[in-house]
């Protein structure tokens, strides 16, 4: 199912940090990971993903990367505008 923010928002993604926000369970993950299937997708809440988040380790080449959970990470607007 196509989501109807896709359109609004897939013309900034080259040049923007978009932030998707709202309710649990409405869809912002799976709207978040459809935008590009090569995406580097990392969740703060899983460990492994964590580390990667935390050392800058995700490969600089990817197409696009997303963030999920990231409002839990301490300090996480001044780290995200400090990589961007």
């Amino acid at each position: 199912m196509e989501r109807r923010l896709k359109s609004v928002i897939e013309p900034d993604l080259p040049n923007k940090i978009i932030l998707i926000s709202g309710p649990r369970q409405t869809g912002k993950t799976t709207l978040s990971r459809s935008f590009n299937p090569q995406a580097v997708y990392l969740d703060y809440d899983d460990s492994d993903d964590r580390f990667i988040i935390q050392k800058r380790a995700w490969d600089p080449s990817a197409p696009l990367i997303v963030f999920d959970e990231l409002h839990k990470m301490p300090e996480w607007k001044r780290w995200l505008k400090g990589i961007y």
